[in-house]
């Protein structure tokens, strides 16, 4: 009696079993298996992000690839830090970079606000600033960068490798033609290593250096190679206006000019070649001996550099090679690409230096001490060169020669361009 008893509670139990297991779904009978990413399918050829990263996000399941068409991912993203080891609140360069798809029927839009500087959470690590760049298009792919400057404050770090946590980018796809977005997805970026006070993290499988180049450093070189440019442009145009002048100007000294019309040379060239006659004169006396021909030459050098400091004109004639210097001339040889030769005489003696000191127009106090020494050397100068024959006091005309000549280089020195243009700036501020 038990035994049937028994057999009928058995038999009612396996009846009550197999009508709740048939009312239960089939897929909540079998185990749950995480759905595996699906890529998306791009045109063939088209080029792709320099770094890959794992993502655990689930797409749908698209449409077949077509010939000429590959599948990629559609969103990557990776990091680069500005160095590998760093200090206890030393802030360092942190970059992110992302690239999405933007072609064909989908298109991927992730959710950028939670990698903003504000929002971005990278514990232990503290984000001080960012900022975002503009965004780059290489077809079919959108690049995305946010550079960021981070810090680690906490002292129980020292000599250890510390990661930059793993960082999940929100995104979903959306169909171009009818606007349909689906479900957010997610993509996982990996944990960075850092060396705290140490060359480089133990988990580091490359010890390159990672390139420092950013978008921002990208903009720039560009601004900078275009300011570069423009500049050059420029300097070539002034240069081309420059080159213009000087070839009108090297045509000019070949043209015909009228007989007897010469130009006549600058204040610094005739007192240079003052100063040239007075030179071998002083070095002839020394050889030789003082004659009355060196005084002769000495003096007609003083009266083409007295009428220069005293403003009156220097006569100026072109000769040929077979013309001979006379008495009271001074040859010069002018011009670069044609030479010339040029007679210089000047009648100044040292009434005429004292007439020009006294009528009240006077030059100034330094150029007055210049011609009183012209005006003494040219008096013992003429005295030796056209007087009667006489023992020369050679220590005289030496003290002269000496004396007359650096006056002759002071006057020089007042007329080129540097010492003109201290005595206009004196002149202006009222020195």
């Amino acid at each position: 009696m038990s035994t049937i008893k028994e057999s009928a509670v058995i038999l009612f139990a396996a009846i009550v079993t197999g009508h709740v297991l048939s009312n239960v779904p089939l897929a909540a009978q079998a185990p749950t298996v995480p759905a595996p990413r699906q890529p998306i399918v791009v045109p063939q050829g088209s080029p792709a992000p320099a770094r890959p990263a794992a993502s655990t996000a689930s797409v749908p399941a698209p449409r077949a690839a077509k010939p000429g068409e590959v599948e990629s991912d559609p969103i990557r993203c990776w990091w680069k830090a500005d160095r590998t080891a760093v200090r206890v609140g030393e802030r360092f360069g942190l970059v992110l970079t992302c690239s999405v798809i933007e072609t064909g029927p989908v298109t991927v839009v992730p959710v950028l606000n939670q990698l903003e500087p504000g929002a971005l959470s990278l514990t232990p690590f503290e984000v001080v600033s960012g900022s975002r760049r503009d965004d780059l298009v290489v077809a079919p792919w959108r690049y995305v960068q946010f550079e960021y400057a981070v810090r680690l404050l906490s002292d129980g770090f020292f000599g250890q490798d510390v990661t930059i946590p793993a960082l999940t980018v929100t995104y979903n796809l959306q169909e171009k033609g009818s606007g349909a977005q689906g479900r957010d997805q997610t993509y996982i970026l990996p944990a960075l290593p850092m060396r705290i006070l140490s060359l480089v993290p133990k988990g580091a499988d490359d010890i390159r250096d990672a390139s420092g180049q950013t978008f921002a450093s990208i903009e720039s070189r560009r601004f900078r190679a275009s300011a570069a440019t423009t500049t050059a442009w420029i300097a070539f145009a002034f240069a081309g206006v420059f080159a213009i002048f000087a070839v009108v100007r090297a045509a000019g000294q070949f043209r015909v000019r009228e007989k007897g019309i010469v130009r006549p040379l600058p204040a610094p060239s005739l007192l240079g070649a003052s100063l040239s006659a007075l030179t071998r004169v002083k070095e002839d006396a020394a050889q030789a001996g003082w004659t009355s021909e060196l005084s002769r030459r000495a003096a007609s050098a003083l009266r083409v550099a007295g009428a220069v400091a005293l403003g009156r004109p220097v006569t100026q004639r072109v000769v040929g090679s077979d013309v001979t210097e006379r008495d009271g001339q001074l040859t010069v040889r002018a011009g670069w690409l044609r030479r010339r030769r040029v007679m210089l005489s000047a009648s100044t003696t040292s009434r005429t230096i004292a007439r020009g000191l006294n009528n009240g127009h006077g030059p100034g106090a330094q150029t007055r001490a210049n011609l009183e020494s012209i005006s003494d050397a040219l008096g013992v100068l003429s005295s030796a060169g056209y007087g009667r024959k006489a023992d020369d006091d050679s220590s005289a005309l030496d003290t002269a020669l000496t004396e007359s000549t650096q006056a002759v280089r002071r006057i020089r020195a007042r007329t080129r361009w540097p010492g003109r243009t201290a005595h206009a700036l004196r002149s202006f501020v009222g020195l």
